[in-house]
């Protein structure tokens, strides 16, 4: 899986084009298709399934990046990239041993991809599943490395401090910490502000003292524009102690990238 990591970003219809490739692979490997070059076998399977999640997750984010949310076909085919994209990472998850060089990245892929489900700013979205906000937690957690990049450490802040005003735990309460000084070491925080980021960090102590109802997951505060740089979030959050922010995850972790 690492030739993955080595091959040129595509876009627009080259990425589309290869999109369908890798499918077509993926399922020829399945059925254990003679026409597919290879060696075939389980191996060939998980490359085969690597390659098509990176993809998909690579085509979902430039289209969180450009969204127009009036769009209906848009949206629904980030979707269902999204879907699918979680599907074949979660079979490459189940494949892999946990001892395996890869396993840590296909953890945090399938980690984001769940905490972009759970938090999905586009209209028509489900209920919000905690099972997706569990998932992202949990697979991060276990991922990512306290050297991680920006735009890892960014999602692990904000699904540990959904998931900590959902039900208060205090092993949640030191990572959310952790993570949370952690992304303050990047100059801009992961697009939420040095001094927003430094904000939530001193309310988390009050709200986990203070806090009696839970909190859902944090709502986009309005439209989110297509480009441009991000702004920090401390002029978008409302009064109170939890601070929102602007843009939601996918938004902001697609300028990191």
């Amino acid at each position: 899986m690492n030739s993955i990591a080595s091959r040129p970003l595509l876009s627009g219809e080259d990425l589309g084009t290869a999109i369908d490739q890798a499918r077509t692979e993926l399922a020829g490997l399945l059925r254990g298709s003679e026409d597919i070059v290879g060696t075939g076998g389980p191996k060939a399977v998980a490359e085969a399934r690597a390659l098509l999640a990176a993809l998909l997750d690579r085509r979902v984010t430039e289209a969180a990046a450009r969204m127009d949310e009036r769009d209906g076909r848009a949206v629904a085919a980030a979707r269902a990239d999204r879907n699918e994209a979680i599907a074949v990472t979660g079979a490459l998850l189940y494949w892999l041993s946990a001892d395996e060089a890869a396993w840590p990245e296909v953890a945090l892929t399938f980690g984001r991809l769940s905490y972009d489900r759970y938090t999905d700013p586009w209209p028509g979205a489900e209920s919000p599943d905690p099972d997706d906000l569990d998932a992202a937690c949990d697979l991060l957690l276990r991922g990512a490395r306290y050297d991680a990049d920006e735009r890892t450490t960014l999602y692990l802040f904000l699904a540990l401090r959904d998931r900590q005003h959902l039900l208060a735990c205090p092993n949640d309460a030191k990572a959310l910490m952790t993570w949370g000084r952690r992304l303050l070491t990047f100059p801009d925080a992961g697009g939420l502000g040095r001094s927003s980021l430094h904000d939530m960090l001193e309310f988390e102590p009050l709200n986990r003292v203070g806090s009696v109802t839970p909190a859902g997951p944090v709502a986009p505060a309005g439209p989110v524009a297509p480009a441009g740089p991000v702004a920090p979030a401390a002029s978008a959050a409302t009064a109170g102690p939890f601070v929102p922010w602007s843009r939601p995850p996918l938004q902001l972790a697609a300028v990191l990238i």
